[in-house]
Protein backbone atom coordinates (compact mmCIF):
# COMPACT_ATOMS: atom_id res chain seq x y z
CA UNK A 1 0.00 0.00 0.00
CA UNK A 2 1.34 3.04 -0.65
CA UNK A 3 2.17 6.15 1.84
CA UNK A 4 -0.28 7.99 -0.09
CA UNK A 5 -3.63 5.04 0.74
CA UNK A 6 -1.94 5.24 4.42
CA UNK A 7 -2.36 8.83 4.47
CA UNK A 8 -5.85 9.18 2.98
CA UNK A 9 -6.90 6.15 5.17
CA UNK A 10 -5.85 7.92 8.47
CA UNK A 11 -7.01 11.04 7.17
CA UNK A 12 -10.19 8.92 6.82
CA UNK A 13 -10.21 7.31 10.05
CA UNK A 14 -9.43 10.47 12.26
CA UNK A 15 -12.77 11.99 10.82
CA UNK A 16 -14.57 8.98 12.06
CA UNK A 17 -13.21 8.86 15.59
CA UNK A 18 -14.37 12.76 15.56
CA UNK A 19 -17.68 12.21 14.39
CA UNK A 20 -18.38 9.44 16.51
CA UNK A 21 -17.32 11.17 19.76
CA UNK A 22 -19.42 14.52 19.01
CA UNK A 23 -22.16 11.76 18.43
CA UNK A 24 -21.82 10.51 21.43
CA UNK A 25 -21.68 14.18 23.36
CA UNK A 26 -24.68 15.22 22.11
CA UNK A 27 -26.75 11.76 23.25
CA UNK A 28 -25.51 12.52 26.53
CA UNK A 29 -25.52 15.94 26.84
CA UNK A 30 -27.72 17.62 24.69
CA UNK A 31 -30.42 15.51 23.53
CA UNK A 32 -33.87 16.09 24.38
CA UNK A 33 -35.40 13.73 27.14
CA UNK A 34 -38.74 12.96 27.04
CA UNK A 35 -41.97 14.80 29.30
CA UNK A 36 -43.36 12.60 32.66
CA UNK A 37 -44.84 9.63 32.39
CA UNK A 38 -48.39 9.55 32.49
CA UNK A 39 -48.17 7.29 35.50
CA UNK A 40 -46.79 9.47 37.79
CA UNK A 41 -49.24 10.06 41.08
CA UNK A 42 -51.56 13.04 41.04
CA UNK A 43 -50.85 15.90 42.83
CA UNK A 44 -46.60 15.22 43.01
CA UNK A 45 -45.81 17.53 40.21
CA UNK A 46 -43.32 19.92 40.95
CA UNK A 47 -42.67 18.06 44.69
CA UNK A 48 -46.08 19.76 45.46
CA UNK A 49 -47.96 17.33 47.82
CA UNK A 50 -51.74 17.81 48.26
CA UNK A 51 -52.69 19.54 51.41
CA UNK A 52 -53.90 18.18 54.34
CA UNK A 53 -57.03 18.35 56.69
CA UNK A 54 -60.12 20.09 55.43
CA UNK A 55 -59.42 22.66 53.40
CA UNK A 56 -61.62 21.98 50.01
CA UNK A 57 -58.74 24.36 47.57
CA UNK A 58 -57.09 21.99 45.19
CA UNK A 59 -53.00 21.21 45.20
CA UNK A 60 -53.08 23.43 41.97
CA UNK A 61 -55.57 25.93 42.48
CA UNK A 62 -54.31 30.10 43.01
CA UNK A 63 -55.09 31.00 46.61
CA UNK A 64 -57.58 34.69 46.63
CA UNK A 65 -55.98 37.77 47.71
CA UNK A 66 -57.73 37.07 51.47
CA UNK A 67 -55.51 33.80 51.46
CA UNK A 68 -52.41 33.80 53.57
CA UNK A 69 -50.06 31.64 52.07
CA UNK A 70 -48.63 28.49 53.02
CA UNK A 71 -45.44 27.15 55.02
CA UNK A 72 -43.84 25.35 51.89
CA UNK A 73 -41.96 23.07 54.67
CA UNK A 74 -44.28 20.36 54.76
CA UNK A 75 -42.97 19.44 58.70
CA UNK A 76 -45.09 23.03 59.57
CA UNK A 77 -48.55 22.43 59.91
CA UNK A 78 -51.12 24.28 58.21
CA UNK A 79 -53.34 27.69 59.19
CA UNK A 80 -55.71 26.70 61.20
CA UNK A 81 -58.36 28.41 59.36
CA UNK A 82 -58.61 31.12 56.69
CA UNK A 83 -59.66 34.73 58.06
CA UNK A 84 -63.47 35.48 57.03
CA UNK A 85 -63.55 38.85 55.65
CA UNK A 86 -66.31 40.89 57.41
CA UNK A 87 -67.74 44.11 55.76
CA UNK A 88 -67.40 47.13 57.34
CA UNK A 89 -70.38 47.40 60.18
CA UNK A 90 -73.08 49.56 59.54
CA UNK A 91 -73.18 50.84 63.53
CA UNK A 92 -69.68 52.08 64.66
CA UNK A 93 -68.00 49.49 67.32
CA UNK A 94 -65.67 52.20 68.25
CA UNK A 95 -65.76 54.14 71.62
CA UNK A 96 -63.28 56.51 73.24
CA UNK A 97 -63.70 56.23 76.95
CA UNK A 98 -60.76 58.77 77.98
CA UNK A 99 -61.82 61.80 75.89
CA UNK A 100 -60.73 63.84 79.18
CA UNK A 101 -57.56 62.40 79.33
CA UNK A 102 -54.49 63.12 77.59
CA UNK A 103 -52.90 59.56 77.20
CA UNK A 104 -53.66 55.99 79.10
CA UNK A 105 -51.37 53.81 79.53
CA UNK A 106 -51.04 50.43 80.64
CA UNK A 107 -55.07 48.89 80.60
CA UNK A 108 -55.41 46.02 82.25
CA UNK A 109 -58.55 44.21 83.45
CA UNK A 110 -59.00 43.81 86.88
CA UNK A 111 -60.31 40.75 88.79
CA UNK A 112 -63.58 42.81 89.15
CA UNK A 113 -64.34 43.09 86.09
CA UNK A 114 -63.59 46.38 85.34
CA UNK A 115 -60.34 48.19 82.93
CA UNK A 116 -57.51 50.09 85.17
CA UNK A 117 -54.86 52.36 83.80
CA UNK A 118 -52.47 54.69 84.39
CA UNK A 119 -52.62 58.84 83.35
CA UNK A 120 -49.44 60.54 82.87
CA UNK A 121 -50.94 63.63 82.48
CA UNK A 122 -52.24 64.12 86.66
CA UNK A 123 -50.03 60.97 87.66
CA UNK A 124 -52.88 59.31 88.79
CA UNK A 125 -54.24 55.07 88.25
CA UNK A 126 -57.88 54.96 87.17
CA UNK A 127 -60.42 52.29 87.38
CA UNK A 128 -63.04 52.50 84.46
CA UNK A 129 -66.37 50.77 85.38
CA UNK A 130 -68.70 48.99 82.73
CA UNK A 131 -70.89 51.70 83.09
CA UNK A 132 -67.53 54.16 81.46
CA UNK A 133 -67.38 55.69 85.32
CA UNK A 134 -63.79 56.63 85.49
CA UNK A 135 -62.29 56.04 89.63
CA UNK A 136 -59.18 56.99 90.51
CA UNK A 137 -57.64 53.78 91.95
CA UNK A 138 -55.82 56.39 94.65
CA UNK A 139 -55.46 60.05 95.40
CA UNK A 140 -51.99 59.62 95.49
CA UNK A 141 -49.95 60.45 92.37
CA UNK A 142 -47.05 59.03 90.61
CA UNK A 143 -45.35 61.19 88.32
CA UNK A 144 -43.27 59.87 84.94
CA UNK A 145 -44.30 56.56 85.80
CA UNK A 146 -42.42 54.70 82.46
CA UNK A 147 -43.83 51.00 82.83
CA UNK A 148 -46.57 48.77 84.79
CA UNK A 149 -46.47 45.34 85.74
CA UNK A 150 -49.57 44.89 87.05
CA UNK A 151 -51.16 42.36 89.33
CA UNK A 152 -53.57 39.66 88.52
CA UNK A 153 -55.89 38.72 90.84
CA UNK A 154 -55.63 42.26 92.79
CA UNK A 155 -54.34 46.06 92.38
CA UNK A 156 -51.31 45.42 92.59
CA UNK A 157 -48.19 46.75 90.43
CA UNK A 158 -44.52 47.29 90.11
CA UNK A 159 -43.92 50.93 88.77
CA UNK A 160 -41.25 51.42 86.95
CA UNK A 161 -39.54 55.01 86.41
CA UNK A 162 -36.99 56.64 83.83
CA UNK A 163 -34.31 56.24 86.60
CA UNK A 164 -34.74 52.53 87.01
CA UNK A 165 -35.59 52.48 90.31
CA UNK A 166 -39.12 50.54 91.40
CA UNK A 167 -41.92 50.66 93.56
CA UNK A 168 -44.69 47.80 94.57
CA UNK A 169 -47.76 49.34 95.19
CA UNK A 170 -50.87 47.97 96.76
CA UNK A 171 -54.25 50.44 95.76
CA UNK A 172 -56.32 48.37 98.22
CA UNK A 173 -54.04 49.43 101.19
CA UNK A 174 -52.40 52.15 100.05
CA UNK A 175 -48.51 50.49 100.96
CA UNK A 176 -45.74 51.13 99.17
CA UNK A 177 -42.40 49.33 99.24
CA UNK A 178 -38.99 49.96 97.14
CA UNK A 179 -37.65 47.31 95.52
CA UNK A 180 -34.31 46.82 94.69
CA UNK A 181 -33.09 49.03 91.43
CA UNK A 182 -31.28 46.03 90.36
CA UNK A 183 -33.61 44.57 90.03
CA UNK A 184 -35.37 44.02 85.89
CA UNK A 185 -38.56 43.19 84.51
CA UNK A 186 -41.21 42.15 86.62
CA UNK A 187 -44.26 39.34 86.62
CA UNK A 188 -46.66 38.20 89.40
CA UNK A 189 -47.91 35.21 90.44
CA UNK A 190 -51.14 33.55 89.80
CA UNK A 191 -52.40 35.26 93.10
CA UNK A 192 -50.21 37.78 93.34
CA UNK A 193 -48.62 36.68 96.36
CA UNK A 194 -45.21 36.59 94.97
CA UNK A 195 -43.30 38.49 91.95
CA UNK A 196 -40.41 36.73 89.89
CA UNK A 197 -37.84 39.31 88.42
CA UNK A 198 -34.01 39.46 87.25
CA UNK A 199 -31.47 40.54 89.86
CA UNK A 200 -28.42 41.96 87.51
CA UNK A 201 -25.51 42.25 89.76
CA UNK A 202 -22.31 44.54 87.91
CA UNK A 203 -20.52 40.98 87.81
CA UNK A 204 -21.21 37.85 85.83
CA UNK A 205 -21.19 35.63 89.66
CA UNK A 206 -24.15 37.70 91.02
CA UNK A 207 -26.93 37.62 88.45
CA UNK A 208 -30.05 35.62 89.60
CA UNK A 209 -33.69 34.79 88.39
CA UNK A 210 -35.62 35.76 91.97
CA UNK A 211 -39.06 35.42 93.69
CA UNK A 212 -39.49 37.26 96.32
CA UNK A 213 -42.91 38.50 98.01
CA UNK A 214 -45.01 41.03 96.39
CA UNK A 215 -43.02 43.69 99.06
CA UNK A 216 -39.98 42.95 97.89
CA UNK A 217 -38.98 40.98 100.52
CA UNK A 218 -37.86 36.69 101.47
CA UNK A 219 -36.07 37.18 97.52
CA UNK A 220 -34.73 33.15 96.89
CA UNK A 221 -32.46 32.54 94.32
CA UNK A 222 -33.88 30.45 91.75
CA UNK A 223 -31.23 30.23 88.67
CA UNK A 224 -27.66 31.84 87.97
CA UNK A 225 -27.73 33.41 84.90
CA UNK A 226 -24.42 34.58 84.41
CA UNK A 227 -23.88 35.32 80.78
CA UNK A 228 -27.36 34.32 79.17
CA UNK A 229 -29.38 37.69 81.35
CA UNK A 230 -30.68 38.96 78.12
CA UNK A 231 -31.66 35.53 77.18
CA UNK A 232 -33.68 35.35 79.88
CA UNK A 233 -37.30 36.56 80.54
CA UNK A 234 -40.05 36.64 83.26
CA UNK A 235 -43.56 34.66 82.87
CA UNK A 236 -45.20 33.42 85.52
CA UNK A 237 -48.15 30.87 83.77
CA UNK A 238 -51.10 30.62 85.27
CA UNK A 239 -50.87 27.31 86.72
CA UNK A 240 -47.41 27.64 88.23
CA UNK A 241 -45.35 25.70 86.61
CA UNK A 242 -43.02 28.09 85.02
CA UNK A 243 -42.00 31.60 85.90
CA UNK A 244 -39.42 32.43 83.16
CA UNK A 245 -38.20 31.37 80.04
CA UNK A 246 -35.00 30.98 77.96
CA UNK A 247 -32.83 31.26 74.73
CA UNK A 248 -30.56 28.95 76.12
CA UNK A 249 -31.67 25.67 74.17
CA UNK A 250 -29.81 23.81 71.75
CA UNK A 251 -29.59 24.92 68.50
CA UNK A 252 -32.12 23.86 66.14
CA UNK A 253 -31.10 25.53 62.81
CA UNK A 254 -31.48 29.35 61.52
CA UNK A 255 -35.25 29.00 61.10
CA UNK A 256 -35.95 26.74 64.23
CA UNK A 257 -35.76 27.17 67.59
CA UNK A 258 -35.93 25.15 71.37
CA UNK A 259 -36.99 27.61 74.31
CA UNK A 260 -36.37 26.58 77.71
CA UNK A 261 -38.99 26.57 80.36
CA UNK A 262 -38.01 27.66 83.66
CA UNK A 263 -39.59 26.16 86.72
CA UNK A 264 -39.27 27.41 90.73
CA UNK A 265 -37.82 24.04 91.22
CA UNK A 266 -35.01 23.24 88.56
CA UNK A 267 -37.68 21.33 87.24
CA UNK A 268 -36.49 19.25 84.01
CA UNK A 269 -39.48 20.64 81.20
CA UNK A 270 -40.01 19.83 77.67
CA UNK A 271 -38.67 22.38 75.62
CA UNK A 272 -41.12 24.23 73.28
CA UNK A 273 -39.96 23.87 70.07
CA UNK A 274 -40.70 26.74 67.49
CA UNK A 275 -40.60 27.08 63.82
CA UNK A 276 -38.84 30.46 63.87
CA UNK A 277 -37.28 33.14 66.04
CA UNK A 278 -38.35 35.98 68.32
CA UNK A 279 -40.57 34.09 70.71
CA UNK A 280 -43.45 35.74 72.38
CA UNK A 281 -45.84 33.79 74.59
CA UNK A 282 -49.22 34.81 75.36
CA UNK A 283 -50.21 32.08 78.28
CA UNK A 284 -54.13 31.23 78.11
CA UNK A 285 -56.03 31.32 80.94
CA UNK A 286 -55.59 28.08 82.40
CA UNK A 287 -52.22 27.80 81.76
CA UNK A 288 -52.65 24.89 79.93
CA UNK A 289 -51.88 25.93 76.43
CA UNK A 290 -49.93 28.65 74.89
CA UNK A 291 -50.07 31.30 72.52
CA UNK A 292 -46.65 32.70 70.77
CA UNK A 293 -45.31 34.40 67.66
CA UNK A 294 -41.78 33.64 66.00
CA UNK A 295 -40.99 34.90 62.38
CA UNK A 296 -39.04 32.91 59.83
CA UNK A 297 -37.87 33.05 56.58
CA UNK A 298 -41.13 30.89 54.77
CA UNK A 299 -43.07 34.26 56.28
CA UNK A 300 -40.61 37.04 55.06
CA UNK A 301 -39.25 37.13 58.93
CA UNK A 302 -42.95 38.67 59.85
CA UNK A 303 -44.55 37.77 63.40
CA UNK A 304 -46.87 34.45 62.72
CA UNK A 305 -49.08 33.17 65.89
CA UNK A 306 -49.02 29.77 66.71
CA UNK A 307 -51.07 27.29 69.04
CA UNK A 308 -50.05 24.73 71.20
CA UNK A 309 -50.01 22.74 74.69
CA UNK A 310 -48.06 24.63 77.29
CA UNK A 311 -47.63 22.24 80.58
CA UNK A 312 -46.33 18.78 81.11
CA UNK A 313 -46.31 16.24 78.52
CA UNK A 314 -48.82 18.41 76.47
CA UNK A 315 -45.97 20.96 75.61
CA UNK A 316 -45.88 21.20 72.11
CA UNK A 317 -49.15 18.66 71.90
CA UNK A 318 -51.44 20.14 68.82
CA UNK A 319 -49.34 22.74 67.79
CA UNK A 320 -51.02 24.98 65.16
CA UNK A 321 -50.01 27.58 62.85
CA UNK A 322 -53.04 30.00 63.08
CA UNK A 323 -52.11 31.87 59.80
CA UNK A 324 -52.06 35.47 61.49
CA UNK A 325 -49.32 37.70 60.86
CA UNK A 326 -48.71 39.83 64.18
CA UNK A 327 -47.11 39.58 67.97
CA UNK A 328 -48.60 37.22 70.34
CA UNK A 329 -48.69 40.32 73.10
CA UNK A 330 -51.06 41.86 70.67
CA UNK A 331 -53.39 39.57 71.28
CA UNK A 332 -55.47 38.33 74.44
CA UNK A 333 -57.79 35.69 75.80
CA UNK A 334 -61.08 35.65 76.98
CA UNK A 335 -61.50 31.70 77.58
CA UNK A 336 -59.81 29.01 76.84
CA UNK A 337 -60.96 28.44 73.75
CA UNK A 338 -61.48 32.16 72.61
CA UNK A 339 -59.03 35.21 72.13
CA UNK A 340 -58.86 38.54 69.94
CA UNK A 341 -56.03 39.93 68.42
CA UNK A 342 -54.72 42.45 66.73
CA UNK A 343 -53.49 42.46 63.23
CA UNK A 344 -51.64 45.02 61.55
CA UNK A 345 -53.56 45.53 57.86
CA UNK A 346 -50.05 45.73 55.83
CA UNK A 347 -46.72 44.59 57.73
CA UNK A 348 -43.83 44.67 55.61
CA UNK A 349 -41.53 41.85 55.19
CA UNK A 350 -38.44 41.71 58.12
CA UNK A 351 -40.72 43.01 60.73
CA UNK A 352 -40.43 40.12 63.03
CA UNK A 353 -36.44 41.91 62.81
CA UNK A 354 -37.14 45.00 62.98
CA UNK A 355 -40.37 45.59 65.27
CA UNK A 356 -39.64 49.42 66.04
CA UNK A 357 -40.26 50.28 62.66
CA UNK A 358 -43.70 49.20 62.67
CA UNK A 359 -45.42 50.15 66.26
CA UNK A 360 -47.34 52.66 64.48
CA UNK A 361 -49.21 50.06 62.16
CA UNK A 362 -53.05 50.19 61.77
CA UNK A 363 -54.52 47.54 62.76
CA UNK A 364 -57.99 45.06 62.13
CA UNK A 365 -59.49 43.07 65.19
CA UNK A 366 -59.39 39.54 64.97
CA UNK A 367 -62.04 36.65 66.28
CA UNK A 368 -60.04 33.11 66.87
CA UNK A 369 -61.97 30.62 68.17
CA UNK A 370 -60.07 27.45 68.48
CA UNK A 371 -62.82 24.80 68.98
CA UNK A 372 -64.26 25.68 65.58
CA UNK A 373 -61.55 26.74 63.64
CA UNK A 374 -62.73 30.18 62.80
CA UNK A 375 -60.65 33.15 62.60
CA UNK A 376 -63.39 36.29 62.24
CA UNK A 377 -62.12 39.91 60.85
CA UNK A 378 -64.33 42.10 62.83
CA UNK A 379 -62.97 44.93 61.43
CA UNK A 380 -60.45 48.21 61.60
CA UNK A 381 -61.73 50.31 64.51
CA UNK A 382 -62.28 54.16 63.86
CA UNK A 383 -59.45 56.10 63.46
CA UNK A 384 -57.22 53.67 62.30
CA UNK A 385 -55.48 53.04 65.80
CA UNK A 386 -52.69 51.44 66.50
CA UNK A 387 -53.38 48.85 69.31
CA UNK A 388 -51.41 48.60 72.12
CA UNK A 389 -51.61 46.31 75.52
CA UNK A 390 -55.31 44.84 74.10
CA UNK A 391 -57.36 43.26 77.06
CA UNK A 392 -61.01 41.88 76.99
CA UNK A 393 -63.64 43.00 79.29
CA UNK A 394 -64.63 40.22 81.68
CA UNK A 395 -67.82 39.77 80.17
CA UNK A 396 -66.37 39.42 76.43
CA UNK A 397 -68.37 42.21 75.12
CA UNK A 398 -65.47 44.49 74.08
CA UNK A 399 -62.01 44.49 74.05
CA UNK A 400 -60.18 47.87 75.45
CA UNK A 401 -56.97 48.51 74.04
CA UNK A 402 -54.60 51.89 74.13
CA UNK A 403 -54.30 53.73 70.69
CA UNK A 404 -50.10 54.12 70.74
CA UNK A 405 -50.70 57.21 68.13
CA UNK A 406 -53.27 59.31 70.10
CA UNK A 407 -52.63 57.95 73.17
CA UNK A 408 -56.46 57.29 73.85
CA UNK A 409 -57.84 54.53 75.77
CA UNK A 410 -60.56 52.57 73.29
CA UNK A 411 -63.57 50.26 73.84
CA UNK A 412 -64.06 48.18 70.85
CA UNK A 413 -67.30 46.07 71.04
CA UNK A 414 -66.58 42.68 69.57
CA UNK A 415 -70.47 41.20 69.55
Amino acid sequence: MSERIKRVLLILGFIAVCVGMGFAIYWVFFRIHPGPSSLQKPGAANGRLPRAGALTAQPNDVPSSNEPSLPQNPSIPPPLALPEVQPTPSVSRTQIVSEAITRALSPAVTADASVRFYNPSDGLFYRITNDGLQIPLSDKPFLDVQDVSWGKASDKAVLTFPDGSHTSYDFTTNQQYTLPKYWEEFDFSPNDSQIVSKSVGNNEDNRFLVIANADGTGAKALEELGQNQDKVHVSWSPNNQTVAYAFTGEPLGFDRQAVVLVGQHHENFKNIITEGRGFIPNWSPSGQNILYSVYSGNDGFRPTLWVSGGSGDAINANRRNLGLQTWADKCAWHSEQLLYCAVPSDLGEGAGLQRDLFTNTKDLIYKIDLSSGALTNLGQPDGNPSVNQLTVSADGKAVFFNDRSSGKLVRFSVE
